[in-house]
């Protein structure tokens, strides 16, 4: 990736006391984790958790980075497909954890890859021995400035994404920008997708630099990603250390564009239909449409979103799925509690807050406005 001078910091710390952690932001330092690792003092046995698309790329190169450092690296495998976060899968690897384990050994998880070997990884983590140490080395541009922040982890039910988990912080998150070059643009359109989240929610200059940087140079200069991923991960890192467990009701801010979101991925079974991102880009459209018909942010601004996802090329409308279905996804979803919906609506480029008890016909309305035909 060529530089073009733009200048990003390569540590950001999430300061949640005795959890803590730093993110390690840059490109070809991958040399460096082994060091990282040995200097956290985490374990003995390092094992890494990947899938096979991603083990051949990358999860390889990292294993043979611990080893060089003189770790016993092992390593398990899942199937590259949303469908892993199951308990099944979950059972499984638990399974072949407890094989590993022994007398004399410390394990501890490096979970190289996306969203899907991120969440399920931490949660098994989380669980194993009621917690062992893990390290997340994300691999996806979605995955590098959302997943592998914020500590929760969780596996599929089939009444939705993400209904059983746990917030269980990793020890450590190293983002290497250069994995970021074996990504498709589809891969990559949906990464920004989550960075543009963070803009319209908390960072009005990230979100301007989206709108006036041409997607090529997005994906081809180091320096801008940089910037980019640094910027989205701040925006993630203030959040969770304002309320870590979503108790306060600031992390909820995060879940913009999800509520119609994950209702759209389980409407679609999970399938490749739609990405993570180009579900909760159609997820902020219809946010920002209730909050249009609600009078609670400026036409212009509504607009400005729009416009933004729709230079990012990412999906505006929703194909392949009926509105019955898209009502009764949403009606499982876990931020819904106690037949209250929770939206969270942008007021501006920058600044978004929680409105509870949007009123049906509004919702319904805001739907159909991204339904095709």
């Amino acid at each position: 990736m060529p530089a073009i001078g733009l200048r990003f910091p390569r540590r950001v710390p999430v300061r949640l006391g005795s959890r803590s952690y730093n993110v390690r932001i840059d490109s070809g330092h991958l040399e460096r984790l082994s060091a990282e690792v040995r200097r956290l003092k985490l374990g003995t046995h390092p094992v890494v958790v990947s899938n096979p698309t991603i083990l051949k790329s990358h999860a390889e190169t990292v294993a043979k980075e611990l080893s060089r450092g003189g770790l016993p690296v092992q390593v398990l495998t899942i199937a590259d497909t949303e469908r892993s976060k199951s308990m099944t899968t979950l059972a499984r690897l638990l399974t072949e954890l407890a094989d590993r384990d022994g007398p004399g050994r410390r394990l501890y998880l490096v979970l190289v890859g996306g969203g899907v070997v991120g969440d399920l990884g931490g949660l098994v983590a989380g669980l194993y021995r009621r917690g062992v140490p893990y390290v997340q080395v994300p691999t996806t541009l979605l995955a590098q400035v959302d997943s592998s922040l914020g500590g929760k982890t969780g596996v599929d039910l089939p009444q939705g994404k993400n209904l059983a988990g746990l917030f269980y912080q990793p020890r450590l998150v190293f983002i290497e920008l250069d994995f970021l070059e074996t990504l498709s643009d589809r891969q990559f359109r949906s990464g920004l997708a989550e960075v543009a989240k963070c803009g319209v929610i908390r960072d009005p200059a990230l979100f301007a630099f989206l709108e006036r940087t041409p997607f090529l140079l997005l994906r081809e200069s180091s320096d801008s990603i940089g910037w980019v991923v640094s910027r989205a991960v701040r925006v993630k890192a203030a959040v969770v250390e304002a309320d870590e467990q979503e108790t306060r009701g600031i992390r909820t801010l995060l879940n913009f564009g999800h509520t119609f979101g994950h209702a759209l991925e389980a409407a679609t079974h999970f399938t490749r239909v739609y990405t993570h991102g180009e579900a909760v880009a159609v997820g902020m459209l219809v946010a920002t449409e209730i909050a249009r018909r609600l009078k609670v942010i400026p036409n212009g601004d509504a607009d400005r979103i729009h416009r933004l996802l729709w230079h990012l090329e990412l999906p505006t409308s929703v194909r392949g799925v009926t509105f019955a279905q898209l009502v009764k996804a949403m009606s499982h979803d876990k931020k819904w509690g106690v037949g209250r919906n929770c939206w969270v609506l942008p007021v501006k480029v920058g600044r978004a807050v929680v409105r509870r008890g949007v009123p049906d016909d509004i919702i319904r309305a805001a739907m159909r406005t991204v339904m095709e035909g």
